[in-house]
């Protein structure tokens, strides 16, 4: 077995040697990627053997070179809110971390393609619950798929990412459609049968509102998450940092479900930056 009873109180690096780099879903097949800073090498880890230990501390992912090679973060940077640190961030990908959540301009400043790229506004459906969002053209089903939605209608196109967020408020505020759910209110719903007809209902209410302000496209459905649905009752959320281990059950979006005593989900995309130790018998 490796780890320790106290690895979670963010001793030594050797005792928890996988650096958990990103968390990642090609169509519906998961992927988490580590790195290995015993081997120096990057591994994928295993999402269906479910007992590993996990610290609280969180250090930067690095950033991968224009041919595609790891490297890791050259001064090991604590993170917090992102998972990279500010220089390998400007390295890599944005020079002002915050303009994922709150756009500064359109590119002109920052020169980044990232912020001049064409965007999608987008209504996301957790069963029944509404969720509005905006994401790249080029990722979004990526992107709902990451979120474990069930269904999205795109609701109009905008020429940069700045100004799809504007619109993403806006709407938000004049139409009461949330940007985000609690986690445990969207696990709540994996007990209970997709609603195909209310969320067909739902998007047919939303046409009608919209209407005069946007055209929404036909609804897309999301439904070959690697879980059988729904379950016998809803997971409990468990908290990062710490000890997992049970029976794995399946995959939506975020969450890995597993039976520990009782169903449990785990947020996977809370583990990059984070570092982590496999248990073995």
């Amino acid at each position: 077995m490796t780890g320790s009873p106290d690895s979670t109180k963010d001793g030594p690096e050797a005792e928890l040697p996988l650096h958990t780099l990103e968390y990642h879903w090609d169509e519906f097949d998961p992927h988490m990627l580590c790195y290995d800073t015993s081997a120096k090498e990057v591994s994928e880890l295993d999402l269906h053997e479910v007992d590993f230990e996990v610290s609280k501390r969180k250090t930067c992912v690095g950033r991968w070179d224009d041919q595609g090679v790891y490297m890791p973060c050259p001064n090991q940077a604590s993170v917090d809110r992102f998972v990279q640190c500010q220089g390998c961030s400007e390295k890599s990908f944005l020079p002002v971390q915050e303009c994922v959540f709150e756009p500064q301009c359109e590119g002109e400043r920052c020169g980044i393609e990232f912020c001049r790229r064409e965007h999608v506004l987008y209504i996301a459906f957790f069963d029944k619950k509404r969720k509005i969002g905006m994401s790249s053209t080029r990722r979004i089903e990526r992107r709902l798929i990451e979120q474990g939605a069930d269904a999205y209608s795109i609701i109009g196109k905008f020429p940069s990412r700045l100004r799809a967020r504007s619109a993403e408020k806006a709407v938000s505020s004049k139409y009461g459609i949330p940007q985000a759910y609690r986690q445990e209110d969207l696990l709540e719903n994996l007990s209970r049968p997709v609603d195909v007809r209310g969320i067909e209902g739902r998007y047919d209410a939303l046409v009608m509102t919209l209407g005069d302000e946007f055209d929404p496209e036909p609804l897309r459905w999301l439904d070959e998450y690697p879980i059988e649905l729904p379950l016998r009752q809803a997971p409990n959320l468990k908290q990062s940092p710490g000890r997992h281990r049970g029976d794995y059950v399946g995959i939506k979006g975020k969450w890995v479900v597993f039976e520990e005593g009782g169903l449990r989900a785990l947020n996977l995309s809370d583990l990059p930056s984070r570092s982590l130790a496999r248990h073995v018998a």
